[in-house]
């Protein structure tokens, strides 16, 4: 029992240096020039244990992005079913508000978006998994209705962050809700 308690906690300072490592990376730097090799010198582990663990540094990515998207499930899963798009824009802005320095450059730079926007579709998916307020609508309207819903919101975010937060984030969601809660009301 105590070799595989060892283990496990090797394991897990393991993991915990490769996230380390690739955070401070995400926070100074595009995707396309993070390298294993580099990743692995600043983690203080051998090439050949970063591969034990990740296939590649997408496969890290994406690993990453996935624990933000447990996170949000968990924050939007609070909320009954039927809470109105308001509440959930709410969820959606305070959620991605308090996120860290890595996570926010993941959400917005330009060489995160091909994963970033994966996110952006599952937890779309995710709600309309929940409940679909649009269902009466055809498979491709359902589509466009949730891709200027989706799409509108993480640009709104992105200029937010991008004009360095100087909307109060309250007024960010209130300005924010109405502008697609008036989008979206107008086609009912």
């Amino acid at each position: 029992m105590a070799e595989s308690n060892a283990t496990d906690l090797r394991v897990q300072k393991t993991q915990d240096a490769i996230q380390t490592a690739i955070k401070e990376m995400i926070c100074e730097m595009d995707a396309a020039d993070i390298t294993v090799k580099e990743l692995t010198e600043r983690a203080h582990i051998h090439r050949k244990t970063f591969y034990l663990h990740y296939t590649c540094i997408e496969a890290l990515f994406e690993d990453l992005l996935g624990q933000i998207t447990e996170e949000y499930y968990h924050a939007i899963d609070q909320l009954p079913i039927d809470a109105p798009f308001t509440e959930v824009n709410r969820v959606f802005f305070e959620f991605t508000a308090r996120q860290e320095p890595y996570a926010e450059r993941l959400l917005c730079a330009p060489g995160y978006r091909e994963f970033a926007d994966k996110l952006f579709l599952n937890t779309m998916i995710h709600n309309r998994t929940r409940h679909n307020p649009y269902a009466a609508f055809s498979r491709e309207e359902q589509n466009i209705i949730n891709t200027f819903l989706c799409v509108t919101s993480v640009n709104i975010y992105r200029q937010w962050v991008a004009d360095k937060k100087r909307v109060p984030l309250e007024r960010l969601i209130a300005l924010s809700g109405t502008l697609l809660n008036n989008g979206v009301v107008s086609l009912f």
